[in-house]
């Protein structure tokens, strides 16, 4: 049985790399693939226009292409017909850029090519340029040695971190989108890095520091098309909203009117219906947050309870203003990006059940009630 059992593994391999169709015909050395990590599309009349890069390795630099097609294949098959490159490797591309334009038109098309697609991933995370182009950020992001690659690997570990932008993936985008219509996408915003490079052959340290980008909050989808945008500061409300709180910063005044810097490190919400007659008439929203004190302008340390006190105080309001405005945006627009209507229902299923209006219909209408409740931990110092 034993040799039996030998004897069909050896004919399998052998048919498994000698047969024509097998995969060894596919086989290609590392050295021979330009693995693409980055891409970009845009909106073009007609068509679009496709951006792809590739992180440097061994002092070999960035590699960067582009171009438009009436389709995104066609747009790919251009690129892989004009690269110097043997054979794009695409598979482990970790990320999607979209314009505003496109976002603005809609994504349902490209989370279908995503779908389908052999080559892309539905866990791969997707972005929104604000008030710009993928191709524009994908090609000039970066410096002789560094690009977007390189770039985005920070901005990725700088969002968990601050957790109140997560990642938002192909998949999530679809799923939010079937359940209640809107979805949230981290938005970047382009800039003048901050950090300067060398001059080519000077070692100056004086060239340009090149373009740069950073997380920006939230692009708000509702059915597919980006409508709004969610501020970095607003951002924040949904961490506490979804319960995913992570590290960020907010800066006040204390008492004597010097800035002060607090660092959030953790808190979550509860959200309660309020019925009436059975009808939904609002919501309940109580959010718990903790905070340690970073900097204290002018001053080593706070002096006693008091001061204390009115910095938790100065938190919880600025909480309450940004939880406030970022529900404000979901009832005008008429989008549960959120994720209310399903808490609601958890809450209470068999009145759920019996509404008469579609939760986003209702939304506009529904009064809110927030209650915000913070404390300062790790105030110890060296003293």
């Amino acid at each position: 049985m034993r040799k039996l059992l030998a004897l069909l593994l050896c004919a399998g391999e052998l048919l498994l790399f000698a047969g024509p169709s097998g995969l060894r015909r596919n086989y290609r050395e590392v050295e021979q693939l330009q693995v693409i990590q980055t891409m970009g599309l845009d909106a073009q009349t007609g068509g679009v226009t496709l951006s792809l890069a590739a992180a440097g390795e061994d002092g070999g630099g960035v590699s960067r292409m582009e171009a438009d097609g009436v389709s995104i294949t066609a747009a790919m098959d251009r690129i892989r017909s004009y690269s110097y490159e043997e054979e794009l490797f695409c598979p482990h591309i970790g990320r999607l850029l979209l314009g505003e334009k496109l976002a603005e038109q809609g994504v349902e098309s490209t989370l279908a090519y995503i779908s389908r697609s052999p080559e892309l991933r539905l866990d791969m995370p997707l972005f929104v340029v604000k008030g710009g182009t993928a191709e524009d950020t994908v090609m000039g992001v970066g410096d002789g040695d560094r690009g977007i690659c390189d770039v985005m690997r920070i901005v990725e570990q700088d969002v968990k971190r601050r957790g109140e932008s997560g990642l938002t993936t192909a998949a999530q985008i679809l799923r939010d989108t079937a359940r209640c219509g809107s979805a949230l996408i981290c938005a970047l915003e382009t800039g003048e890095a901050s950090e300067k490079t060398d001059a080519p052959g000077e070692g100056s340290g004086d060239a340009p520091a090149g373009r740069s980008v950073a997380p920006m909050g939230y692009a708000i989808l509702r059915e597919g098309r980006l409508c709004r945008y969610l501020t970095k500061e607003q951002g924040i409300a949904v961490g506490f909203l979804k319960n995913r709180v992570g590290r960020s910063t907010v800066e006040l005044r204390d008492s004597y009117g010097k800035p002060a810097v607090l660092e959030i490190n953790g808190g979550g919400s509860r959200i309660r219906p309020v019925w009436e007659d059975g009808t939904l008439r609002g919501l309940q929203i109580e959010c718990d947050a903790r905070a340690s004190l970073l900097e204290l302008g002018g001053r080593g340390a706070l002096r006693g309870t008091e001061d204390t006190d009115y910095l938790t105080a100065r938190l919880e309001s600025r909480l309450a203003e940004y939880l406030s405005e970022a529900l404000k945006a979901s009832k005008e627009l008429k989008a549960d990006y959120l994720g209310l209507a399903e808490k609601v229902e958890r809450a209470a299923p068999t009145a759920w059940r019996n509404l008469e209006q579609d939760f986003v219909d209702l939304l506009p209408e529904l009064e809110l009630e927030i209650t915000v409740r913070a404390e300062l931990n790790q105030m110890s110092d060296m003293k």
